[in-house]
């Protein structure tokens, strides 16, 4: 069997360390690996190379992908279907691994499900929004990210007492990084884009942190709305300057934590499995703490929730 690995959308911490179990469990089989540079944009082009478990065990550990991604929609042209066949004929293809993250494994496997090509997606992308999953590849690498900016917020309010922190995570409009690196850093305030919150209670809540142990932290995703206005409301209800960090797209190139490598040996077996028993289409999923294969296309549900209980909990809304 000659299996694509195929990267699309945004990269994430163990991409690499999938590639390598996948290289390695080829390997056992007698079988080979492909990766394609730049997507599916690289696929229609030939951009197409082999490579072992010898070549992918110096990538193990690195953070982002050595298989470029890309975010061009190729496979939405006229002629995407007969490129795509031919490419896939002329290098003798069986199927196709992916790495996506929502956009990605909610367009590309029904397509590639019409057009009659063999593909399992893996859920990739450090917001964890993928609707049908519980977890997705590279989010515990970014939220681990986090707390080497917040350990250093909480070293120096420690030495400079009454100070407010605050500090952005990525996660595009949803709110599941910041939720859970709130809660991992003990945040006094936590805010997210999918929840409405009172710009002059959460100034009074971090000054009330401040009085209690002498800094106060605010943990809020990028996609927040009215996040400029509440920075400068803050200082003029508190008296107090804020201390704003941004971690920005450097979130994405954490190196990839345990559970993600492990997590990345447990999709890629199960997917490469399932390809060698005949399975055409499928997604890797998380429910219940177990990787399982999700036969076909996953269906359209609505987007997760953060844990609102949570959230709760860390605002001290403990009535709500």
């Amino acid at each position: 069997m000659r299996t694509l690995f195929v990267v699309s959308g945004g990269d994430a911490p163990g991409i690499n360390a999938a590639l390598y179990q996948g290289a390695s469990l080829a390997a056992q089989y007698g079988d080979e690996t492909l990766g394609v540079q730049g997507g599916f944009a690289g696929l229609l082009t030939e951009q197409i190379v082999p490579f072992t478990p010898h070549e992918m065990i110096h990538w193990l550990a690195m953070a982002g992908t050595h298989f470029q991604s890309s975010r061009d929609p190729v496979l939405a042209q006229a002629e995407a279907q007969e490129k795509l066949s031919h490419v896939l004929a002329q290098h003798q293809i069986d199927s196709i691994i992916l790495f996506g993250g929502n956009g990605t494994l909610r367009y590309i496997p029904p397509l590639l499900e019409r057009w009659g090509v063999a593909c399992i997606g893996l859920p990739t992308t450090i917001d964890n929004d993928v609707p049908g999953t519980d977890l997705t590849l590279g989010f515990d690498s970014a939220c681990n990210f986090a707390y080497s900016v917040v350990d250093g917020m909480r070293a120096t309010g420690h030495a400079l007492t009454g100070r407010i922190f605050t500090l952005e995570t990525l996660g595009g409009d949803t709110g599941y990084l910041a939720l859970e690196i709130a809660r991992g850093s003990a945040a006094d305030v936590v805010l997210l884009p999918e929840y409405e919150y009172d710009p002059v209670w959460v100034a009074d809540r971090l000054k009330g942190a401040i009085t209690r142990q002498g800094q106060a932290l605010l943990v809020y995703s990028e996609g927040l709305k009215g996040k400029n206005e509440l920075l400068d409301l803050i200082p003029k209800r508190t008296g107090i300057r804020v201390r704003d960090s941004h971690l920005g797209h450097a979130q994405r190139g954490g190196v990839p934590s345990h559970r993600d490598r492990a997590l990345a040996a447990d999709m890629v077996r199960k997917a490469y499995t399932a390809l060698r028993d005949g399975v055409r289409t499928g997604v890797m999923v998380v429910r219940d703490g177990q990787t399982v294969l999700h036969s076909g296309i996953l269906e359209a549900t609505a987007p997760r929730l953060p844990d609102q209980i949570l959230y709760n909990q860390i605002n001290g809304l403990h009535e709500l």
